[in-house]
């Protein structure tokens, strides 16, 4: 029989898309070599070039992969939630972390030794081909990010953020693409995300509600409440415009 942790470990394991149509057996195999951590806000999971050795799965929370200038500075390059995982690159060859992986929030995670993950996945063709299908989505994740960083001012980038925050709504409700969107996260950290400083962010959003591309409905709002974040998209195609999208 099993106990209310087993059923946790086979939950996280059976959250993840590359493991979803793995055998039972081969799940149970996989939940027995799960360890689950739990880390508060803030706490430093992995730093800048250690090893791979696991697949960490979120179950709650969100972890982000930070690169951090010579100047101070903090670029968030990557961030993943409930059901989504780091350290793919570990299950295909030898790695390293490419920045320091931190707690965003308070999180509970499941961490899956690299040995076991890998004789999983090499026993299902269809967890290898969605393991593929990771590696590339991440791939296109960094060469976005590469790509905004070098070819947009700070204006191009919020106005592709917006663009894809709307889009990412229509996704989620099965609509067009939406006209109201929260924006995730403190604004420091979309600061942080999109390269720039909380000022220079605060600058652009401004300057597009003197423009009349948006609108925040919520000014007084309590900073970095939903509410606060919440933006009307006005005038979508001059965004698109502008990032070049």
């Amino acid at each position: 029989m099993l106990d209310r942790s087993d059923h946790s470990h086979v939950g996280c394991v059976a959250s993840v898309p590359i493991f979803r149509d793995l055998p039972h057996d081969t799940l149970m195999q996989l939940a027995a070599a799960v360890s689950q951590r739990e880390f508060v806000r803030g706490a430093l999971i992995a730093s800048y070039g250690d090893p791979i050795d696991n697949l960490i799965v979120v179950a709650r929370g969100r972890l982000r992969v930070v690169h951090a200038s010579p100047s101070g500075r903090e670029q968030i390059v990557r961030e993943v939630g409930p059901g989504e995982f780091l350290g793919e690159l570990g299950l295909v060859a030898a790695a390293r972390y490419d920045g320091d992986v931190v707690a965003a929030d308070d999180t509970q995670a499941c961490m899956l030794s690299r040995d076991a993950v890998r004789e999983a996945v090499l026993s299902s063709p269809e967890a290898s081909m969605r393991l593929i299908e990771s590696l590339a989505r991440r791939l296109a994740r960094a060469e976005q990010v590469m790509g905004d960083l070098g070819a947009r001012d700070v204006g191009q980038r919020l106005a592709a953020e917006l663009v894809r925050a709307a889009r990412g709504v229509c996704e989620c409700s099965g609509r067009r693409e939406s006209d109201t969107v929260v924006l995730p996260g403190p604004w420091a950290e979309m600061a942080a995300r999109l390269g720039t400083t909380p000022e220079s962010l605060s600058r652009r959003l401004r300057a597009f509600e003197d423009e009349g591309l948006i609108s925040r409905p919520f000014p007084e709002a309590e900073a970095d409440s939903d509410r606060a974040r919440r933006v009307v998209i006005v005038d979508l195609e001059r965004l698109r415009e502008i990032a070049g999208l």
